[in-house]
């Protein structure tokens, strides 16, 4: 009997690092989840949708004063998501 010494999380990233599309996929379907951990109950509570392709994030929100905060904030929440994803996937951030 073959003995392994990695766990799924490492596995998994060792898959994700050599299958580009396959990774890509995985993480656009995290971006809700890590979304709401980053910003919080708050912020993700006024928000709508979130869309996401080829780099873009579109975030819809319900609140006037907090799409002018956040659009002032675009650098910071790039930085954030990103480094919450483990990747650069998100180059840039459209609020709505």
């Amino acid at each position: 009997m073959r003995h392994n010494d990695k766990n799924i999380k490492e596995v998994l990233n060792e898959y994700l690092a050599a299958n580009a599309k396959v990774a890509k996929g995985y993480y656009t379907s995290h971006i809700d989840e890590i979304w709401k951990q980053e910003m919080g109950p708050i912020i993700s509570g006024y928000t709508s949708k979130l869309y996401f392709k080829d780099g873009l994030l579109k975030i819809y929100l319900t609140s006037a004063p907090l799409k002018k905060e956040l659009s002032m904030s675009k650098p910071k929440i790039i930085e954030n998501l990103n480094a919450a994803l483990g990747t650069n996937l998100i180059t840039e951030v459209e609020v709505y």
